[in-house]
């Protein structure tokens, strides 16, 4: 039983690791653009961390949905 909560605490810890890092790499992304190409698409710089971490993201970290 020990060993399947552990298998499964990691399994959970990884896939929240794989999330964080997309999140970042698109963070990273819309940051390198410059504000008028931001203002094209519709975004502010300020608003990028909101954005990419909706609160969806924020409840299922970790979690088997996709």
């Amino acid at each position: 039983m020990k060993k399947r909560l552990l298998e499964s605490w990691v399994i959970r810890w990884l896939r929240y690791v794989r999330t964080w890092r997309e999140h970042r790499r698109i963070i990273k992304e819309l940051n390198a653009l410059d504000d008028k190409t931001l203002r094209d698409i519709g975004i502010n710089r300020c608003d990028i961390d909101t954005l990419i971490w909706l609160e969806y993201d924020l409840q299922r970290r970790g979690t088997d949905a996709k």
